[in-house]
């Protein structure tokens, strides 16, 4: 048995089609154009939390009296009692929102299998009735997402539920662990002082300025006026990965940026990324996005071809 404890006027648009992944956790997708401005009203009978994606347009609102801003390109994360809310949508508006909804307990038990600890859990984030936390979407996310586009996009007869529940699961577990990651750097970026913030900040921009050709560990921290051991050890504290993990990341994600723009092919877009070799970036990206970059450059070009189709 099912329960998702909402309450809202249900049209063509929203929800476009709602699906229970788990008896506690489902997926609402509401898509279409509105011929004129619109404002609708919703609110949750209990607590509950929200993942939401706007792959469109930003959706503007307000919950309990508190201004909602929903970003493409970013995902947004609610901690919900018992609340009202309205949300407006201009006339002509293509909509295309995904929102997952999950129960305390679920979102407790997920909490406890990101972090490993039980004491961490929906009623940690909820600060009052109604608390929202957003956070830009990376490569390996928005990936995911284009995913749930080709799901819903697809129209065939028979969706395949597991997939789309591994989908689901890996969105939310990215965004826990976004969450916990947020409140532990908190602690330990205060062990910092300004002026070590400062020469990290520094060095994080010089590696993103030579993403095609890093300094060395030593180079780098005679650039930013640090000791070497430090550097490597504060670098991961503030921004969670070694200077080494930080480089590859930022390239792999240019590359994913590049091949969804289709400006490259596989090869070029390599080289663009500082790669000297194709086939240890096809393994690097594979390993990362679990799909080729070949293989990404294809589903573009596919999804390119359907653009203009309607929901």
């Amino acid at each position: 048995m099912t329960y998702l404890p909402l309450k809202y006027e249900p049209s063509n648009i929203f929800p476009k089609e709602i699906i229970a992944v788990r008896p506690d956790v489902h997926i609402m997708l509401s898509s279409g154009t509105l011929p004129d401005k619109t404002n609708r009203k919703a609110e949750t009978t209990a607590p509950v939390f929200e993942l939401s994606y706007s792959r469109k347009c930003s959706i503007y609102g307000e919950v309990n009296s508190t201004p909602i801003e929903l970003r493409p390109g970013y995902s947004s994360m609610g901690f919900l009692g018992q609340a009202a809310g309205t949300s407006e949508y201009d006339a002509d508006k293509e909509i295309q929102l995904y929102s997952i909804w999950v129960s305390p307990a679920a979102f407790d038990s997920f909490c406890k299998s990101v972090s490993g600890k039980g004491d961490i859990g929906f009623h940690s984030f909820q600060k009052n009735m109604c608390y929202y936390y957003d956070f830009k979407c990376d490569a390996l996310e928005e990936s995911i997402i284009k995913k749930l586009d080709s799901c819903f996009l697809q129209k065939t007869d028979q969706l395949n539920n597991l997939l789309l529940e591994s989908q689901i699961l890996e969105l939310l577990s990215i965004n826990i662990e976004k969450l916990l990651c947020q409140d532990l750097s908190k602690s330990q970026i205060n062990q910092l002082s300004k002026c070590d913030m400062e020469q990290l900040k520094y060095a994080r921009e010089i590696l993103l300025n030579r993403m095609t050709c890093p300094p060395t560990l030593l180079e780098l921290s005679h650039m930013v006026h640090m000791n070497d051991c430090k550097l490597k050890r504060s670098f991961k504290q503030c921004f969670g990965k070694t200077v080494y993990e930080y480089v590859r990341e930022q390239r792999l994600e240019k590359a994913f940026s590049l091949l969804c723009q289709d400006h490259y092919n596989v090869s070029e877009t390599a080289f663009a990324v500082g790669y000297t070799n194709v086939s240890h970036f096809s393994e690097a990206f594979k390993k990362k996005f679990g799909i080729t970059p070949g293989e990404l450059s294809k589903s573009n070009k596919r999804g390119a071809s359907q653009t203009g189709q309607s929901y």
